[in-house]
C-alpha cells in the first residue's frame, strides 16, 4: 500500500459540505437524492453528516429558541390585551352591581314604605305553610 498513489480526491469548499450535511440531518432530502442530486459519493455525505451534526442541531436549537421566545412575546402582547379586556368587563359589572344595589335598596325602601302606610304586606312570609292545590 505504500507505494500504490491515493485515489483521485476532490476537495469540496466547506459551504457546500454543511450544506449538503444539513439538508440530509434536518431531513429535506434523503442520503440517497443528496447523493444523486450532488453528484457525491454517499460515504463522503455521511462524514460530512457526522462531522457537522452537533453542529446543525445547535444551530437549529438556537433557532428554536429565537422562535419560542419570539411567540413569547406576541403571547404576553396578547395576555395583556386579555387583562384590559378583563378590567373593562369588571368595570362594567362592579357598575352594574353598583345600579342593582341601589335598585334593590329603593325597592325595599317602597315595600317598607307601602307596608307603614298603607299597612300592605308584599313581602313573602317563607316560613308560612302553603296550601295545596
Amino acid at each position: 500500500m505504500l507505494g500504490q498513489e491515493r485515489k483521485n480526491q476532490q476537495h469540496y469548499p466547506k459551504q457546500l459540505k454543511k450544506e449538503v450535511a444539513e439538508i440530509v440531518v434536518t431531513g429535506v432530502k434523503g442520503l440517497m437524492e443528496a447523493t444523486r442530486d450532488y453528484g457525491i459519493h454517499k460515504n463522503t455525505i455521511i462524514k460530512w453528516v457526522k462531522k457537522y451534526r452537533s453542529d446543525i442541531l445547535d444551530k437549529q436549537t438556537v433557532e428554536v429558541e429565537r422562535f419560542t421566545s419570539m411567540k413569547k412575546i406576541e403571547s404576553k402582547e396578547e395576555l395583556e390585551a386579555k387583562i384590559k379586556a378583563q378590567e373593562e368587563e369588571i368595570m362594567q359589572l362592579r357598575k352594574k352591581l353598583h345600579e342593582s344595589t341601589i335598585r334593590n335598596e329603593a325597592l325595599n325602601t317602597l315595600i317598607d314604605l307601602a307596608d307603614d302606610t298603607y299597612g300592605l304586606s308584599i313581602r313573602k312570609n317563607y316560613g308560612a305553610k302553603q296550601r295545596n292545590k
